[in-house]
């Protein structure tokens, strides 16, 4: 008997994603990530499927990211649980949490702090693709829009923890601030500081941080 939930990472290679979110550095983060999610999802013992940029289809983001999941739908699960590889606070409780919240929600949402999401999980019977392909992907207002649009509609859905992703070389300097991160991922993450900006600039961007919310791709918005 088939399992109901299937995980779907969606994720280039680590040389695309470093080429295209012109991260300092960035290939070694997305080796690092890469083994990490893999890890993650023998450890929540839920099927899973790895599409990159050889199997995606279609013209732009929204499109490839959407077909993605319809062809985990259409392999049979029920529920699909999609993540990317740009969030290192990625943890296999997450996907534990999204998968039992599916038993009682028709979507739930891990958020990102720049207004997209890192993670989430949706019941065939409730996705429609022609209706989420007219949202503002790459934008900041991705999330807030979904989740106001579902509430019209009286879709029951939930979010777990907010967290970090890494869109640009900025990014490094918050999740650096996590006391408890890896420490192969925090010398990774202080190359990335160390080939970035110079430090006054780079202050000040701390400084800012603290005081509001960030807004910097997944569901997330193109960095600058």
């Amino acid at each position: 008997m088939i399992t109901k939930t299937a995980i779907l990472i969606f994720a280039n290679s680590a040389r695309i994603d470093a080429e295209r979110k012109c991260i300092k550095n960035g290939k070694e983060f997305f080796d690092f990530q890469h083994k990490n999610l893999l890890k993650l999802v023998k450890e929540s013992k839920l099927p899973h499927f790895w599409i990159d940029e050889n199997r995606q289809v279609g013209d732009d983001f929204e499109n490839r990211y959407l077909n993605a999941i319809q062809h985990i739908f259409d392999k049979g699960y029920q529920q699909v649980i999609s993540i990317g590889n740009d969030t290192p606070g990625l943890e296999v409780k997450h996907i534990l949490e999204a998968s039992e919240l599916l038993e009682y929600n028709s979507m739930c949402f891990g958020p990102s702090r720049d207004g997209g999401f890192y993670l989430w999980g949706v019941k065939k019977d409730s996705f429609e693709k022609k209706s989420f392909l007219n949202f503002k992907w790459n934008t900041k207002d991705l999330l807030p829009e979904i989740l106001s649009k579902l509430t019209c509609n009286s879709v029951q859905f939930d979010c777990i923890e907010t967290l970090i992703d890494l869109d640009c070389n900025e990014d490094a300097f918050l999740l650096l601030r996590n006391k408890y991160i890896d420490f192969q991922l925090k010398c990774i993450l202080l190359k990335i500081v160390r080939k970035s900006k110079n430090p006054s600039t780079l202050f000040q961007y701390i400084a800012k941080t603290q005081l509001k919310s960030l807004y910097y791709n997944k569901g997330s918005p193109l960095p600058a």
